[in-house]
């Protein structure tokens, strides 16, 4: 495929993006009724090109996923939207539930987002597996999950404390934001992150079984997902928290969820024949 038509597709997927988001904003709007919110300008972009540009790389990392999973159509559309929306909604949405006396979000705004980002995500995922041929399946079959389940969990634990700790917690501002952490119950927000490290587990499996290639490539293209999807949308304009901390979360985000990411895969991936990691082909559309 030329980088052209690839171009093509991707402003394709970008494009529906930005009509979900104003469409899913709009609907979103119209059910909870949210108090106005003042968004602090004070990062990189405005409320307009933080939108567009964090659609645009979204859009970047869903082409090169919809080009490389395999399996029938419904099976690659809903492996796409749970990487997808599991990442940038759900994952995003249980933090944001339980950090919520720091970030002092409205009920409404609170249920507002899962609501819009699914008209968002479900209509851009949809495209993006219409445009581009299914990778050939395989029929191997992923074992050792209690293990490897047991493996993946506290290595995400691991890292999100680590990256919290020698990434987000050295900035002045973030410290200042969570008041310096004393009202965070380490036990308890340890035990949130066993919960959410079994569904990681569970969206890495995905990365693992239905993105084809070599192991590398696999856990390279879910390792971007969990991190792009995920750290991103902090380009955005906020109404809850300055630049100063939000560009700490972003490269945190970034770091952790992507080392995290790959080695989830390549565990995933332990103990396959070698043959398992040739390439696949491109076959007939579905």
């Amino acid at each position: 495929m030329s980088a052209f038509i690839f171009s093509l597709k991707i402003l394709a997927i970008w494009a529906t993006l930005m009509a979900g988001q104003m469409i899913g904003g709009m609907l979103g709007s119209a059910l909870f009724h949210p108090p106005e919110m003042v968004l602090l300008n004070d990062g990189p972009f405005g409320v307009f090109d933080g939108i567009a540009v964090t659609a645009f790389l979204d859009a970047i990392v869903l082409a090169l996923l919809a080009a490389n999973t395999r399996g029938r159509v419904f099976l690659r559309g809903a492996s796409l939207f749970a990487l997808y929306y599991g990442v940038q909604t759900l994952l995003s949405f249980i933090e944001a539930v339980y950090f919520n006396d720091y970030l002092k979000l409205s009920p409404a705004i609170l249920w507002l987002i899962p609501v819009s980002n699914l008209l968002k995500c479900l209509p851009a995922c949809i495209l993006a597996v219409l445009l581009w041929k299914p990778r050939e399946a395989d029929d191997l079959h992923l074992s050792g999950h209690i293990w490897k389940v047991a493996a993946i969990i506290p290595l995400y634990i691991a890292f999100y404390f680590s990256a919290g700790f020698l990434i987000a917690w050295q900035g002045a501002d973030v410290r200042a934001y969570y008041e310096q952490g004393m009202n965070i119950d380490q036990g308890e927000l340890a035990l949130l992150q066993v919960g959410r490290g079994l569904i990681w587990a569970g969206l890495a499996w995905i990365g693992a079984r239905q993105i084809s290639g070599r192991t590398r490539t696999r856990a390279a293209l879910t390792g971007l997902a969990f991190a792009a999807f995920m750290s991103l949308q902090l380009l955005m304009p906020s109404s809850f928290m300055p630049w100063g901390v939000r560009s700490f979360h972003l490269v945190e985000v970034f770091v952790s969820n992507f080392l995290f990411g790959f080695l989830a895969v390549c565990i995933w991936r332990a103990g396959l024949p070698r043959k398992s990691d040739l390439p696949v082909s491109d076959v007939q559309p579905a």
